[in-house]
């Protein structure tokens, strides 16, 4: 089981590997990160982990913010496997380490005898320090540095950044590729306005806030409550057709009726179907849905 320290706490186990990063999507790179330190870790049997943070970085200290692609809950889901997770606050206390109070602190309060990084790794006040001088410092330090070099697909550097611009433009499909999963959404379910249920077509209104959200449009996916992943297409805009001006994630779930308020559920986006539209009126809206479930029944398995 794993165990979970936050900003402020030491780390309990006496020598620990590390893996450091923001890793919002867990991606394919991250993930070879992450593995990295893992392999390392059993090799020397020692405990392994990796540090979260409560923000993205660069919202922190740049002026445009980046949409968040995957919460630290998520993170934790995926990567259970781990003996723990350390959660740092990303403040002007932390960020305004210099290179060497960094070096002291993973010595410090993570216990690391050795970390896993990627490539473009940054550290320190005004991220002054690179790969280059953690290696330099942290061999000074006793601790072991794993560098991941970068990771391509299809000649394209995986990057969270290529990530968050695809899933923008509704290129969920080629997202997923370089995610290594398919991008996904998870919340509660809440309640709405029940337009879909007066159509006969049920939506479960998700409530995800603070992520990136794909671009406005229908999409062909899955839902996921109660340990079961059903077929689903999912809506993600303002239902204009009922005047909405507010943007919403509504999932209709293939075959399915039940009552779900209030439960956990997981939206996984596999192709985008079409533009969000305005229809004259809720019949055509309702046919128009129609085609896209056969479309989505017959495109996935």
């Amino acid at each position: 089981m794993s165990i979970y320290y936050h900003h402020g706490d030491t780390v309990e186990f006496s020598q620990t590997v590390v893996a450091l990063g923001t890793f919002d999507g867990l991606h394919r790179a991250h993930m070879k990160i992450i593995k990295a330190a893992e392999r390392y870790a059993v090799k020397a049997g020692l405990k392994w982990g990796v540090m979260l943070f409560d923000i993205i970085p660069a919202n922190a200290v740049g002026a445009r913010k980046a949409g968040l692609l995957m919460t630290n809950d998520e993170k934790k889901e995926i990567l259970s496997g781990a003996d723990f997770f350390y959660t740092e606050s990303f403040d002007s206390d932390f960020y305004g380490k210099s290179p060497e109070e960094f070096i002291n602190y993973l010595k410090c309060t993570l216990h690391a005898s050795a970390v896993s990084v990627g490539y473009n790794y940054r550290f320190g006040n005004n991220a002054a320090g690179d790969v280059r001088l953690l290696e330099e410092l942290c061999k000074n330090a006793g601790i072991k540095v794993l560098v991941t070099e970068k990771t391509e697909l299809d000649g394209q550097v995986v990057s969270s950044t290529v990530i968050r611009e695809l899933v923008a433009e509704g290129r969920v499909d080629e997202a997923s590729e370089f995610l290594g999963r398919n991008f996904f959404i998870t919340g509660d379910v809440e309640s709405g306005l029940q337009n879909g249920r007066k159509m006969g077509i049920p939506t479960a209104n998700i409530h995800a806030e603070g992520r990136l959200l794909p671009k406005s449009g229908v999409y062909s996916g899955y839902c996921t409550f109660d340990g079961i992943r059903r077929k689903a297409i999912i809506n993600v805009g303002s239902n204009p057709t009922f005047g909405g001006s507010s943007v919403t994630i509504e999932g209709h779930i293939l075959d399915f009726d039940g009552d779900i308020y209030g439960k956990g559920i997981k939206a996984e986006f596999v192709r985008r179907l079409r533009d969000e539209q305005k229809f004259k009126s809720s019949e055509e809206l309702a046919a128009r849905i129609k085609k896209d479930i056969e479309q989505c029944r017959k495109e996935l398995k």
